[in-house]
C-alpha cells in the first residue's frame, strides 16, 4: 500500500502521535442541526411532597402537617423536620399532580382563607419548580390547636429532645 494514500485522509495540521483536538462538527455534534437531543425531566414523588410540604407549612395558620403513626414514630429519630409528613402526591404523565394534605391549624383561623392561601402557594411553587400543573388539592384539617396546646406541645418536644440528648451523652453499662 502506498504511504501517500494512507496520509491523504489525515489533517495536515495534525501531528502524528498527538490526539486530534480539531473542532470539526461530527454526526453527534451539537452544531449539527439534524441531531435532536432527547430530553426527559422527571421528578420523584418525594420531591413533590417536599415542595408541597414546605410550601404549606410556611402559610400562616398552618401549625403542622400531620402524618400517620408510623411517620410520627420515625420523626422522633430524625434530627430535622420531615417536610413530607402529612403530604401525599400522585403524578400523572409527569405533567399533572394531585395533592392530599393532613394539617393542624391554629385555633381561631379562618380555615377556608388559609386553604385558599395554601392552594395558591402550592400551585405557584410546583409550577415554578417543576413545570407541572396541580389539578387537585385536598386538605384535611386534623386538629385546631389553641395557643396553650401549642405551648404545651413545644414544651413536651423540648423535654423529649433534652432527654434524648442526655441519653446520647451518658455511656451505657456493658
Amino acid at each position: 500500500m502506498d504511504n501517500k494514500n494512507i496520509n491523504d485522509h489525515i489533517d495536515p495540521k495534525h501531528t502524528p502521535g498527538k490526539p486530534d483536538t480539531s473542532t470539526k462538527p461530527g454526526p453527534d455534534s451539537k452544531s449539527d442541526p439534524e441531531v435532536e437531543i432527547k430530553k426527559e425531566l422527571m421528578f420523584d414523588d418525594n420531591v413533590l411532597q417536599k415542595i408541597v410540604g414546605k410550601t404549606a407549612s410556611e402559610v400562616d395558620g398552618v401549625m403542622d402537617l400531620s402524618g400517620n403513626i408510623i411517620s410520627d414514630m420515625t420523626d422522633r429519630f430524625r434530627k430535622t423536620d420531615n417536610l413530607k409528613k402529612g403530604v401525599s402526591v400522585d403524578i400523572e404523565d409527569n405533567k399533572r399532580v394531585t395533592v392530599e394534605l393532613d394539617a393542624i391549624m391554629k385555633y381561631g383561623t379562618k380555615a377556608p382563607e388559609v386553604f385558599d392561601q395554601v392552594t395558591d402557594a402550592i400551585c405557584q411553587n410546583v409550577k415554578e419548580m417543576t413545570g407541572m400543573d396541580v389539578t387537585s388539592i385536598k386538605l384535611t384539617v386534623k386538629d385546631m390547636m389553641t395557643d396553650e396546646e401549642i405551648k404545651a406541645q413545644k414544651d413536651a418536644d423540648e423535654s423529649t429532645e433534652k432527654k434524648e440528648s442526655q441519653d446520647d451523652k451518658d455511656p451505657q453499662p456493658a
